[in-house]
């Protein structure tokens, strides 16, 4: 992943939260192997216990959230669901704004997780994750918009 390395803003501060299994580890190092001006946090253990603890905010933070999308020993599920669903309460009591990462693979959830950096400190690595314009959604009513280079890039993104 060492192609992806690039100056963050100094003082960026990205804390990963993720359930047993979720791959909350694996994402902190890949990120902060991509990111090495940054400083990636795994909170998942401190915030799994009573009460979330007290984190100073950074103008440049991003808040991420390990989706349950990995495997996960059956034995292990009901546990991941419980914590899953109580670092989404304490996000949602502490007021904070997170983005839930998927992907199967390492490199998917990177490229998720930069992504989702790139709003907040924005950067060479994070740039080429940015979601081309290809892949944007049209219109909601497109059908019936008669823009024709609402039409243009419908009829492009068919033939691709």
């Amino acid at each position: 992943m060492s192609e992806l390395i690039a100056a963050a803003p100094a003082g960026c501060l990205v804390q990963v939260l993720g359930a047993c299994h979720s791959g909350a580890d694996a994402l902190c190092a890949d990120l902060a192997q991509a990111l090495p001006h940054c400083t990636v946090l795994n909170a998942s253990p401190a915030w799994l216990g009573e009460h979330a603890p007290d984190l100073p905010l950074q103008p440049l933070q991003c808040w991420l959230l390990c989706g349950l999308d990995l495997d996960c020993p059956p034995l292990e599920q009901a546990r991941q669901q419980r914590e899953d669903a109580a670092l989404r309460a304490q996000l949602a009591r502490a007021g904070l704004v997170f983005r839930v990462v998927y992907g199967t693979t390492p490199q998917q959830r990177l490229s998720q997780a930069l992504q989702a950096l790139d709003a907040v400190a924005p950067c060479e690595a994070t740039a080429r994750h940015r979601p081309g314009e290809a892949s944007q959604r049209l219109r909601p009513m497109c059908e019936q918009c008669s823009d024709p280079e609402c039409e243009r890039r419908l009829f492009s993104a068919l033939n691709r």
